[in-house]
């Protein structure tokens, strides 16, 4: 208890050092509040889980939004990668109309639509936080009719359906972001995305590697009850006593991967791919001359005002910070749960949107981003 608590309390001073920073130089509101609210998981994961040793009782309700606050960070990742590619969702789409994305088809790497993939990743993604929240509440209801058993894995018991499908659920939200993490990695270099891309994965990894490990120990009878072990320190304890220590180096990694100089004003700043040089491409995305790039040097035009205003808001071109006195604003921000319920709704309209894209391509003269996919 007193080590768990004293590493709670370390690597939460140290996020909350790091999220004020980010408050008070509020230069980048569409970037900043995604990069709080990842940062915030840690002091969740380390306070819920002092709280789960402290009272034995409420681990089987408390582990499941572990679960949920796990999914809210995962999708402010992926969204924070989709703002690294534009402030603009319009400029957005259009650079994944014409991103190749090779995929194997019976032994031959064949392309596939850019819009369409990113469709996938980002259902793939967002699904997840849909089924964490209807775990956790499931949890609850099951625990409380006495059909739960946190401690058994038979099949007349919720728990294991329950580990089940939020586990395949995590595993389909984590690789979708790692492979549009691959496929976007050379294209965001200057804005770190491996320190940020192991800082936030690594967490989750450890996490989930740690529930299967003390999953088959408690299955196979190698941890149990004895003279110095209680059962709420095989069942609880150490595995919440783990977290609380492993947040620690987290919360001091975090400092450099979300680092604030990248948001401060006095200070260069990288740039999103939308105000990188028009026709700029890079291995990863589209070759110069090929017809995918000239669909989108074609759309870019049209959209570079609009995409304009809208760094002119977000992106801070009048040099001030939007925190507010002690980044009151940005606190408050932390807490709204608007954006991400927009994205998950999203996930479900956005196939009508690229049917939307894909008649603004043709309004324009150009075949939509399918033909180029299939051409290539």
């Amino acid at each position: 208890m007193t080590l768990s608590g004293a590493c709670t309390a370390l690597s939460s001073i140290s996020i909350f050092i790091l999220m004020a920073r980010h408050a008070t130089h509020y230069s980048k509101p569409n970037e900043q509040s995604k990069i709080l609210r990842i940062c915030s998981l840690i002091p969740i994961y380390s306070i819920l889980s002092l709280v789960t040793i402290a009272a034995p009782n409420s681990f089987v309700y408390l582990t499941p939004w572990l679960e949920f606050f796990e999914a809210w960070a995962l999708g402010s990742f992926f969204l924070l990668l989709c703002e690294f590619v534009s402030p603009s969702t319009q400029f957005r789409d259009v650079f994944f109309a014409a991103l190749e994305v090779p995929q194997r088809r019976r032994g031959k790497v064949q392309p596939q639509d850019g819009l369409e993939w990113f469709r996938k990743k980002w259902f793939a993604v967002f699904q997840y936080v849909i089924v964490a929240i209807l775990i956790a509440i499931i949890t609850a209801i099951t625990q409380a009719a006495n059909v739960y058993c946190l401690t058994s894995n038979k099949i007349h018991f919720a728990h294991i359906w329950c580990s089940i499908v939020v586990n395949i659920s995590l595993v389909m939200a984590v690789l979708a972001v790692i492979q549009f993490y691959n496929a976007l990695k050379r294209d965001l270099k200057h804005h770190k995305p491996l320190a940020k891309f192991l800082a936030f994965k690594l967490i989750i990894l450890i996490t989930f590697l740690q529930k299967i490990v003390f999953l088959i120990l408690h299955s196979t009878n190698l941890l149990k009850e004895s003279s110095k072990l209680t059962y709420a320190d095989v069942n609880m304890g150490i595995e919440t006593m783990l977290v609380c220590v492993e947040m620690v180096p987290f919360s001091i990694f975090f400092h450099y991967a979300y680092d604030v100089a990248a948001y401060d004003l006095t200070k260069c700043r990288p740039l999103p791919l939308s105000d990188i040089a028009s026709g700029a491409s890079s291995r990863s995305s589209v070759e110069e001359g090929n017809a995918g790039y000239e669909l989108q040097s074609r759309l870019v035009q049209p959209i570079k005002q609009s995409n304009q205003r809208e760094q002119s808001r977000f992106g801070n071109r009048s040099g001030a910070y939007y925190g507010g006195p002690l980044g009151i604003k940005a606190w408050a921000g932390l807490v709204d749960p608007r954006e991400i319920i927009h994205a998950i709704q999203f996930s479900f309209v956005m196939r009508s949107e690229a049917s939307k894209m894909n008649r603004d391509v043709v309004a324009m003269g150009l075949p939509p981003p399918s033909y180029y996919a299939g051409r290539r």
